[in-house]
């Protein structure tokens, strides 16, 4: 039984004990495994199915996060920066599509360690939480993953 055990063990050691890759850690008091809870894919506020993505794979993308915003709406603008100093918006079309129809692409980017907790996988819960507000932006009606063709 206890070989049972050490291969949690080993696999939280591989990942510097920490639960992000394994989802299993190890109750070192009673040498035996403990399954940690999932992180909630949904957002606190509204704007959640404005979010083209899941979480867990939230950084599964070339660098950032977009979407389109009206190109005269300073305010909307300035409550975005507020949000994060990191979210940068002017013309262009990007992934969100913001051709046409006086709009501004802004992303967030999405760079490892900075924003995520590996790459290609999951935003930290902080910019996770950035996200879900810059959803809960009237305006903003999707946020979908950069790619680059």
């Amino acid at each position: 039984m206890r070989s049972l055990l050490v291969i949690p063990a080993l696999l939280a050691h591989g990942c510097g004990e920490d639960d992000c890759c394994t989802g299993v850690g190890v109750d070192a008091a009673q040498d035996a495994p403990i399954i940690l809870p999932d992180v909630p894919n949904d957002c606190a506020g509204p704007g959640r199915d404005k979010i083209k993505f899941s979480r867990d794979q939230s950084c599964g993308n070339d660098g950032s996060v977009e979407w389109c915003i009206p190109d005269n709406d300073p305010q909307l603008v300035t409550t975005l920066q507020a949000i994060s100093s990191t979210i940068h918006c002017a013309p262009g079309g990007g992934r969100a599509m913001c051709y046409t129809g006086g709009k501004l692409l802004c992303s967030y980017p999405t760079s490892y360690p900075d924003q995520c907790l590996s790459h290609w996988g999951e935003m930290k819960p902080e910019v996770w939480d950035d996200i879900c507000e810059v959803a809960a932006q009237p305006p903003i009606t999707e946020i979908v993953p950069t790619i680059l063709e």
